[in-house]
């Protein structure tokens, strides 16, 4: 993408936030944010509920945390760019619950609601939190029983395929509308044409430009869509499918909307994409990056200079300065950063952007960095490992209460 389809993008620090952290090591701390790291041990799961001291990044679980995530196998969660609430997905029985954030971080939990096809797996809200976009695995009728928009035979043919499901999200409560309605019932098949998802794991939407991008294990593909901003329906673009190495395992946006990542857990390695003027994706020069082992999340700081990646087998963190003229991802800022043992996703707090965290499923912990803004470079807090309950496999961060956060605009 040029720089000139949008002017000059410039990185846009609140004079508050500038202010506060100069100012940070003379004044009494306070909680910045709030840390909610999903548990899947249990039926049913656990969300484990931190506030994040200002100074130091540390993080302490609020009173009554755990709080129940309100179904079985958590395994994705989303906070609105407001920070008012939290939507879980839950893998085993279909739904995702929409949660009130509390002023001291309490969890209220608010709405349940069911998607459409079976086995949802990943989800992203768009940058103004208007839709909620939610990947199941199995889109309706994959098993033969085939929806009222579309072709029986083509669905026992793809008994696998995938679909995205697109909630509008209320701006008064932040309860979820009736899906929008999609080429499959109240559902988006992943792929267009004779091209067809048959395991999609992740997806992410740009700011500043309507798009959508899928990423596809059983194709190894990344699909993209362009997004209706007034109706929520995805179309296809016309050049929709981008070869996305063996097994992509996770896909992120930088802030600018310019840049796609892709990590591939076969490969270990790191796929960048530029976003064209037409949406369509064209590979990075120098491309693919290397990982370390078995990547799986990823991060970029929301000033849009820096990419950080999980390695679940390496057991560590791997930074990236993000070039702005290509985005190109180098391995400048600080190399790798030891974690607990089996991180998976990971998150940084939106309101000074300075501290990275990872949930570890093998050790039950979160481990928690300090983020140099200036360099990129994390420093392991000395309090980590966190105690987290069972098996903790995502982790999403949210501001306190109205507390400006860091941003890029056009």
């Amino acid at each position: 993408m040029k720089w000139s389809q949008y002017g000059r993008i410039t990185l846009a620090l609140v004079a508050s936030l500038a202010l506060g952290l100069s100012i940070t090591a003379c004044n009494p701390s306070f909680t910045l944010g709030f840390v909610y790291v999903l548990n899947t041990k249990s039926n049913p799961g656990l969300i484990n509920a931190y506030t994040i001291d200002s100074v130091s990044g540390a993080i302490t679980q609020t009173a009554n945390s755990p709080f129940s995530s309100g179904g079985q196998y958590p395994i994705a969660d989303a906070v609105d760019n407001r920070s008012k609430w939290l939507y879980v997905v839950h893998e085993i029985d279909n739904t995702v619950v929409q949660f009130n954030i509390g002023t001291d971080g309490k969890l209220y939990q608010a709405h349940t609601y069911n998607t459409p096809g079976t086995y949802p797996i990943a989800m992203t809200i768009d940058a103004s939190s208007k839709y909620l976009f939610v990947v199941d695995t199995y889109a309706p009728g994959y098993n033969g029983v085939a929806p009222p928009n579309i072709n029986a035979i083509q669905t026992n043919t793809i008994p696998t395929q995938g679909c995205v499901v697109v909630y509008p999200i209320s701006p008064t409560d932040g309860s979820l509308g009736t899906p929008v309605a999609g080429n499959d019932g109240n559902c988006f098949l992943v792929g267009s044409g004779a091209v067809l998802g048959s395991q999609p794991i992740g997806i992410t939407s740009t700011p500043f430009v309507n798009y959508v991008y899928v990423a596809d294990q059983g194709t190894h593909t990344v699909y993209a869509y362009s997004i209706n901003d007034s109706t929520g329906v995805l179309t296809p673009l016309a050049k929709n499918s981008f070869q996305a190495g063996v097994k992509p395992s996770s896909i992120i946006s930088d802030p600018s909307g310019r840049f796609i990542y892709v990590t591939d857990q076969y490969q270990n390695a790191l796929f960048g994409f530029d976003i064209l003027g037409d949406g369509s994706l064209q590979s990075m020069v120098n491309g693919p990056f290397a990982t370390d082992l078995f990547p799986y999340g990823m991060a970029v700081d929301p000033r849009g200079k820096f990419l950080y990646v999980t390695n679940y087998n390496s057991n560590d963190v791997r930074a990236y300065n993000i070039d702005p003229s290509t985005g190109n991802p180098t391995g400048t800022a600080g190399g790798s950063y030891g974690t607990g043992t089996g991180p998976t996703c990971i998150a940084i707090e939106p309101a000074y952007g300075r501290f990275l965290y990872t949930a570890n499923f093998l050790d039950n912990s979160v481990t928690g960095f300090e983020l140099s803004p200036t360099t990129g470079q994390l420093t392991i807090d000395l309090n980590s490992p966190y105690p987290a309950s069972g098996l903790p496999d995502c982790v999403a961060t949210a501001a306190n209460g109205t507390h400006p956060v860091q941003t890029i605009t056009p």
